[in-house]
């Protein structure tokens, strides 16, 4: 899947390791986000079949494989300076953004900025992202498990339980490149990275309901994982979520996922694909370095 594996430098000097394959003369660069507590690398699948067509990226983010732990919190905005240090490394003249779960409020916090300063910003997916319109995150029950799950994550990673958790991130890749992806995404300090990810997503979220970043009538997909388990009774909010965030922007569209829960990566990763090859696609026909209209005051 990956040709060529190399770090990005962020300005206060920390590493990030990203993972990058398709042609190089290929125009688009799709920039893949991954979701809370994963190494970039459980794109796998996506990463693909993005590959045949397009230039693809994805990345550790702070603390994750081998990316330079950060000691700053790691908020919204902090998170979109790690991602956006990747994608200026990328030179891309057209781009795509793609985030996964919590990737989703990082992409549109940086499509929101990018926009803003008339950098190349062509469109964004986000998969079955952590959305703010889900009342869910707000409650006092919700909260609480966010901050028990943020203190367990490191002894639960010492235990080898967190690798069992993840497993479905990695289902359906060769068990060599699953491996190393739940390698990457389930030792101690990967663990402590998503745990300060982690204790920061509901004021963060609470952030993004009171300041939406404006992404005026970008191209956006809003990919919604549809089947419910017994375990995951979280899809109606979310799905009535997402909805909500289509409806605010003019240039989104959603998508069902149909034969998915959470995880729409491992389990539909061609329905991902196609959509981001779309966006990818029309920034071509609109010709080289297009914008969208946006404005980022609010940020």
């Amino acid at each position: 899947m990956i040709d060529s594996a190399a770090f990005v430098t962020t300005p206060d000097g920390r590493r990030l390791r990203t993972f990058a394959s398709g042609p190089l003369d290929a125009g688009a660069v799709v920039m893949l986000e991954a979701g809370l507590g994963a190494s970039g690398l459980y794109w796998g699948l996506v990463h693909r079949m993005l590959a045949e067509r397009v230039r693809v990226v994805a990345y550790e983010r702070a603390g994750y494989g081998e990316s330079t732990p950060d000691p700053a919190p790691r908020t919204l905005e902090r998170l979109a300076d790690d991602l956006d240090a990747v994608v200026n490394a990328q030179e891309p003249s057209r781009l795509v953004l793609v985030g996964h779960s919590w990737g989703g409020p990082i992409v549109r916090r940086l499509a929101a900025r990018r926009l803003a300063a008339g950098a190349p910003t062509d469109g964004v997916v986000l998969v079955d992202q952590s959305d703010e319109h889900a009342a869910l995150y707000f409650r006092p029950s919700t909260r609480r498990l966010f901050a028990f799950s943020a203190a367990v994550l490191e002894p639960t990673a010492r235990l080898g339980l967190l690798r069992v958790q993840l497993r479905s991130l990695v289902d359906g890749m060769d068990p060599i490149a699953a491996a190393q992806a739940l390698d990457a995404s389930t030792n101690p300090a990967a663990a402590r990275a998503a745990a300060a990810e982690q204790r920061l997503v509901g004021s963060e979220l609470a952030g993004l309901r009171s300041r939406p970043p404006r992404l005026g009538d970008l191209p956006m997909r809003v990919i919604s994982g549809m089947k419910e388990t017994p375990a995951d009774r979280t899809r109606g909010p979310l799905i009535a979520a997402h909805l909500e965030t289509v409806a605010a922007h003019p240039g989104a569209v959603h998508v069902r996922a149909e034969q998915s829960g959470h995880v729409v990566t491992a389990s539909e990763p061609e329905l991902v694909a196609r959509q981001v090859l779309e966006l990818a696609l029309q920034a071509g026909d609109r010709g080289v370095g297009s914008r969208a209209s946006g404005d980022d005051s609010s940020i």
